[in-house]
């Protein structure tokens, strides 16, 4: 990390930024760059980043961000602790309000991600976490709203035809799991990877809420997934109230 304040002092700079400025380039150890943030919030100079080293600090921000949203809402756990039953208003939605990063918080995923979609959340059921299904479920619903968008048109007719679509999953541990993405009579389902998935990311049924976010991979252009679980309290299945057609067109 290069203060080059005293050389931009010395040079007639034309591009408007001020004298005052930190050069900063991706020299240092990255478990470093916590002081460079800090660094950053203290300072009244201008930042000028290398592209590599801005690129690494907004997966800081990215990951940091996400830490309260993993963590999930300390007194939503608790009232479910005393009994409550929670209730969705809308399926897709966080269970319990807190809005997730408009990225997976996944470092090994930093300039790898492409276009991403929404992320959406649903709960895992018993027969997602069987080992004899092998398969995770994905309501239509949901599908429809956030996966079908970023499918290309081959990949729509190869669904409707019954193929199979190659997919990659990418978890909280950053290891990418090649998977396929098909219908499994009116549902769709990922599976060819996901047993494996689920047992190295610890996946606990019914506890567990699984946010997706859909996206291209910036390499290959596959469609990928990546999931993380949040852990609430929920020992039962939880259902979502579908709105009535009146309640929407008063909104």
């Amino acid at each position: 990390m290069k203060d080059n304040s005293e050389a931009n002092n010395n040079n007639d700079n034309s591009n408007g930024v001020g004298n005052n400025n930190l050069v900063v380039a991706l020299e240092e150890p990255k478990e470093n760059y916590w002081d460079l943030v800090r660094m950053a919030l203290s300072t009244e100079g201008i930042f000028i980043l290398d592209d590599e080293t801005s690129s690494f600090l907004n997966s800081l921000k990215t990951q940091f961000l996400g830490r309260k949203w993993i963590n999930g809402c300390v007194s939503f756990k608790n009232a479910i602790k005393n009994g409550s039953v929670p209730e969705m208003p809308e399926l897709g939605k966080p269970i319990d309000g807190f809005t997730p990063p408009k990225l997976p918080p996944v470092h090994a995923l930093e300039g790898l991600i492409g276009e991403c979609g929404v992320p959406f959340e649903q709960q895992l059921t018993e027969t997602d976490m069987n080992k004899h299904r092998a398969r995770l479920l994905i309501a239509q619903e949901l599908v429809e709203k956030f996966v079908m968008p970023f499918m290309s048109e081959e990949e729509r007719r190869s669904l409707k035809c019954g193929q199979e679509i190659q997919v990659t999953a990418c978890g909280s541990n950053g290891i990418e799991y090649p998977m396929t993405f098909k219908c499994w009579g009116s549902k769709m389902v990922l599976t060819s990877g996901w047993n494996e998935f689920r047992i190295d990311n610890e996946f606990k049924a019914l506890q567990d809420w699984v946010t997706m976010w859909v996206f291209r991979h910036k390499r290959t252009s596959q469609l990928c997934f990546g999931m993380i679980a949040r852990r609430f309290p929920t020992n039962q299945l939880i259902r979502f109230q579908k709105k009535k057609k009146g309640e929407e067109m008063n909104k």
